[in-house]
């Protein structure tokens, strides 16, 4: 489900209090992660920390941190129990929280202390759809469908010069990677779909926010 352009998963619970989400298993493990809005206000995460496995935690604890060039935050964790696992691909592809921030992009994984939830504050994604609306709108988390590897911003020019940065830039670029293009020209949304048609070039994503058009484009030739 999107909420204000923000995904969230419909399979696991939401810890409101906290930002972050628990995924339960049979086996009395729990796999938690940061909801995406949060991980979006870092900006693109460079570093991600764990506690070290065999850490015993309780609800609030924090279980690791992330960073950004825009925010630095902490990950805590909704229910009690002991740190088994960390997703140590996060290390080497701390993007992951936020291309994919409720699958691949989860964070720890604990041993309950109690597998009885009663009265645990948790709640389904139904339940917590108008707190996260509000969470989003407060925080003015903007979330895309991939992190940019490269921006290009584009106010009071012509989008015709604009596209001529975008083709030097991709022509140098490794193939995946992602750039995120913002004009105010009002061309832009016809310019942005027809060079991606002529360069062959994925367009992953376009809006418009306050007059502003966003696009995301993805290398993939």
């Amino acid at each position: 489900m999107l909420i204000n352009s923000c995904e969230f998963a419909e399979d696991v619970l939401y810890d409101l209090a906290h930002d972050v989400w628990v995924r339960l298993s049979e086996d009395g493990v729990a796999t938690v992660g940061l909801n995406s809005y949060m991980a979006w206000l870092a900006g693109r995460v460079s570093s991600v920390y764990f506690k070290p496995i065999g850490t015993r935690v309780g609800r609030g604890s924090v279980i690791g941190s992330y960073e950004g060039p825009k925010h630095f935050g902490v990950v805590r964790s909704p229910l009690g129990g002991e740190i088994v696992e960390v997703n140590h691909t996060l290390t080497s592809d701390p993007k992951l929280l936020q291309n994919d921030s409720y699958h691949a992009g989860w964070f720890a994984k604990l041993r309950l202390k109690d597998t009885n939830l009663e009265g645990a504050q948790l709640v389904s994604l139904e339940r917590a759809r108008k707190h996260l609306e509000s969470r989003v709108s407060e925080l003015k988390a903007h979330c895309y469908k991939a992190v940019p590897d490269h921006e290009l911003y584009a106010f009071g020019v012509e989008c015709s010069a604009v596209l001529v940065q975008l083709n030097e830039y991709i022509q140098r670029a490794p193939i995946g990677t992602v750039v995120h293009v913002a004009s105010d020209e009002p061309t832009a949304d016809v310019e942005m779909v027809r060079w991606a048609k002529q360069t062959g070039q994925l367009l992953l994503e376009k809006r418009v926010e306050d007059g502003v058009h966003h696009y995301l484009v993805k290398k993939v030739m």
